[in-house]
């Protein structure tokens, strides 16, 4: 079975070297076959992987707007690069897949900060997503609060 947890590790992890490179997205196809092909992520969902690192980019500026949106007062160069592209995956999953629970999402964006960033930085991803929940999920957070 294909490892959607893993598919989002090599997605950050790309993201994070994509944004550290002024974001340049002739280097995203080479980013993708390295992690693609390592042995530690066989069992990722690689198809899941693509489909998230492509979402990203090409909804980046709709996606920081909404980040933009949410830390108001803060600029977005002031958020750490991993907190800033485990947000971005979030975000991008609450916009486009749906049939994804936002609290799964929230915790699966919690366990990746928590594994690459430290503490303060888990908090602000989880106070980032609780708020734009709200809007990005209406019903489901409606649903959820019944």
């Amino acid at each position: 079975m294909a490892n959607r947890h893993k598919a989002r590790q090599s997605a950050l992890e790309i993201l994070y070297a994509w944004h550290s490179a002024g974001q340049d997205g002739a280097a995203i196809p080479a980013l993708l076959a390295g992690r693609i092909d390592e042995s530690d992520r066989e069992d990722q969902d690689a198809v899941y992987l693509r489909e998230t690192v492509h979402g990203v980019v090409e909804q980046v500026a709709e996606i920081d707007t909404a980040i933009e949106g949410a830390v108001r007062g803060r600029s977005l160069r002031s958020i750490a690069h991993i907190e800033h592209n485990v947000l971005r995956i979030a975000i991008w999953e609450m916009m486009n897949r749906l049939e994804i629970p936002y609290r799964v999402i929230i915790n699966e964006a919690l366990e990746l900060t928590k594994a690459y960033a430290d503490e303060p930085g888990r908090a602000f991803v989880n106070g980032v997503l609780d708020a734009l929940s709200k809007n990005l999920r209406k019903q489901e957070f409606a649903a959820a609060k019944r």
